[in-house]
Order: structure tokens, then sequence, then C-alpha cells
């Protein structure tokens, strides 16, 4: 009998007021891969994420988590998951280290844990020589790894990163690609937003292409340029975009949703029971 998915999204729905966002996903994340989530400004990759580590509530449908409903299981949400955002989380006025130390303590590891934990974390993202430096005098490239390794700090099953590589150049962009790998073949699930295709295209093992709130394609990148008929992801994503836009009838110049942040709210509505 087959292992049930790592991770499902069932008919899964979420609107802010009258606009709704996410329209009845469904999806399966696989265990130990890379899964990229593509889709256009507003399209619904932030929410989905935030959906998925609890910061907000869906209005329909389920998450599950190795088939538990993660909303039945809220006050351990943290500890399964590890959240890289796309704007940073560590504290500038603070060193490598002691960033290191207060965000262990919000998962109250014991300082030995922490710093072995630490110790692995810092080699494998190539902080170990910085690690007396405070945040905000590191590059964008080391600051944006030191988020990386600070969502790992607990160990976590799946980590979460949204636009990871944004304002990097090309160069630390590679090296980034490097370690994200390296992450996932010690064993860790990843979920990953992008807007640069071709980056997606040579790192993820799936793809989840998403409109107008909908998953309209998933696959991995090679049997999407197989099935499409063409030579790269942004050949696929144009093909796939245009074919859902006239099968829906949706007008090119206004299928963009509103990009929604996470609401100031969101604390509250998390905790919910």
């Amino acid at each position: 009998m087959a292992a049930p998915p790592f991770i499902q999204f069932q008919n899964v729905s979420k609107s802010y007021g009258k606009h709704l966002v996410l329209n009845d996903i469904t999806v399966d994340i696989p265990y130990k891969e890379i899964t990229g989530i593509i889709g256009s400004s507003g399209s619904g990759k932030t929410t989905l994420l935030n959906l998925l580590i609890g910061f907000i509530r869906a209005n329909t449908g389920k998450i599950l988590f190795q088939s538990r409903e993660l909303k039945r299981d809220i006050k351990n949400i943290s500890t399964i998951f590890g959240f890289a955002t796309q704007a940073g989380s560590f504290y500038g006025n603070l060193t490598i280290q002691e960033n290191f130390y207060y965000f262990g303590s919000l998962y109250d590891l014991p300082k030995t844990d922490i710093e072995g934990r630490m110790h692995e974390l810092l080699n494998l993202l190539e902080l170990d020589y910085a690690k007396h430096v405070l945040a905000k005098d590191l590059s964008t490239g080391m600051q944006r790894r030191l988020d990386i390794s600070l969502a790992l700090i607990h160990n976590p099953k799946v980590l979460i990163m949204d636009e990871p590589t944004e304002d990097l150049d090309p160069i630390l962009r590679k090296e980034l690609v490097k370690i994200i790998r390296k992450i996932r073949d010690d064993g860790t699930t990843i979920i990953i937003t992008s807007h640069l295709l071709n980056e997606i295209e040579n790192l993820c093992d799936n793809i989840a292409i998403l409109s107008d709130g909908k998953i309209i394609e998933f696959d991995s990148p090679m049997r999407l340029k197989s099935k499409f008929k063409k030579q790269s992801l942004d050949e696929v994503f144009e093909a796939v975009i245009n074919k859902f836009q006239k099968e829906e009838g949706i007008d090119p110049k206004k299928h963009d949703m509103p990009s929604y942040q996470i609401p100031f709210w969101w604390e509250k509505e998390a905790n919910k029971k």
C-alpha cells in the first residue's frame, strides 16, 4: 500500500471579505523534494504559504500533514515548519551567534543543542567565520543565508522560503541554490516561491503553477516542458496561463488579483479554536 502524501491541500479556499484569493486548491506536496510555487503577482502564492504555517485560516477545505489536519495541531506547527521570509526575521543589532541563541530559545532548545545546531548550520551555510558580526553589517547574501539558517534551528521537517534569491546577484543566487539542494539532500522537504523561473526550473523537483487563486498545473519541470512542447519553464508558464485564461474567459489585462500581505489580525485568527 502506498504511503499517503506528505502534505495535502484538500479543496482549500481563502477569502478576504468579498475577494476570493485562493479557490478550491487541491494539491499534494511530496516528501523530501523541492516544490516550487510560481504565479504572477497577486495570484495567491504568499497566502498559500501563510495558510500552511498557520498564520491565517482557510475559509473552506483542509490542510493535512502526514494525514493530520494542521488546524487541529496548531501548537505543533512551529516545530514542523521553518519559514524564511522574503523580508527576513533576524535582529540586525544582534550578532549571528546571538540571533541563534535567541531563536533557539523560542523553541525551548537547551543551550548545548543550540550550540551544536548553530555549528552545523553555520558550516553548511558558510557563515561560521562571521558568527560574531552584527547581522545588520552582513551583506545581503549573508543576511539571506542567516535567515535560512535561523529557520532551520529547530530541525523542522519542512522549510518554506518566500523569494529566497530575490535581489541577489547571479553568483550569490547560484551559491544559495547549491545550499538549498544540500538542505533537501539532508532530508528536509522544501517549498519555495520565486519569480525567477529559470532558477526554479533547475532547482525544483515539482512545480505548481498558480493563477487567479487556482493551481492549474502541477508536475516536474521536465514533464511540463514535454506536455506543452516547450524548451523552458518560462515558455511553459506563458502557455499554461494563456490556455487557462482562454478556457476561463479571463481578460489577460485584468486577470491579476489584488496582492494580500499577512493581515495585522493574523495572530488572533491563527489562535482561534
